[in-house]
């Protein structure tokens, strides 16, 4: 969560109190003996498969045959040919789902509501598996009862100047937001919460990943508000 795919440098975090005091800290956040062996390989069958699409996804440019990009002012949209919306929504909420029972001080912020995390553990329950083949099966049919909306919202660019914060809250009533390195994942609990940006993307979304891709401007303004807002979260 807390790093680039595929890349080992900086191996270390700079984590900021709420006083603007930075220190070095280990580059992601590990917590030990959360799941057994099986749920851990199961975990990490979908992140491999994943891991590989969102390289793709970073690198569309390149790849024009598997994607298209829609012009939407500070924003665009990315359609992924090669990417499922159920595999998006599962990944999703493979990082919502940990992050929201995890016990590590990064996390205290982001917490969704207890019948919520049952109903996205049930999901992951019934669709992961430690066959990759078996995974790629169960998602041409997911059944998704959580009631959740997830979008995945990243930097049109990768590059050094797009190297987004690491911060994980409540960003709003049942809104949750969780800023990673090099995208981000919006959760609403009702869709009354719903952006306007985003609810274009419920209207469109069919079988192919849509993914909102931001300026650079704009995402470094996003990232920017994310810790300034996470700051006063915390005091």
């Amino acid at each position: 969560m807390g790093k680039r795919l595929f890349e080992s440098n900086p191996r270390y975090g700079i984590q900021i109190d709420i006083t603007g005091k930075h220190s070095k800290i280990q580059d992601i956040p590990k917590e030990d003996y959360i799941f057994c062996s099986n749920c851990e390989n199961r975990f990490a069958r979908l992140e491999h498969y994943f891991s590989l699409k969102l390289n793709s996804i970073h690198n569309y440019a390149n790849e024009k045959e598997k994607f298209k990009v829609y012009s939407n002012g500070d924003n665009s949209f990315l359609e992924c040919f090669k990417v499922s919306y159920n595999a998006l929504k599962l990944f999703n909420y493979t990082l919502i789902w940990r992050a929201s029972i995890s016990n590590h001080f990064l996390f205290k912020k982001y917490k969704l509501p207890k019948s919520y995390e049952e109903k996205i553990r049930e999901v992951l329950d019934i669709n992961l598996s430690v066959s990759q083949s078996e995974i790629l099966e169960n998602l041409n049919e997911l059944k998704d009862s959580t009631g959740l909306d997830s979008y995945f919202f990243k930097c049109r660019f990768k590059n050094q100047y797009t190297r987004g914060y690491f911060s994980c809250y409540q960003i709003g009533e049942n809104a949750f937001g969780l800023f990673l390195v090099d995208f981000i994942i919006y959760t609403y609990t009702e869709k009354e919460s719903i952006p306007e940006d985003f609810e274009i993307i419920s209207k469109f979304q069919k079988e192919n990943a849509l993914i909102v891709m931001a300026s650079v401007d704009n995402w470094r303004k996003i990232n920017d508000a994310s810790i300034k807002n996470f700051m006063l979260k915390i005091k």
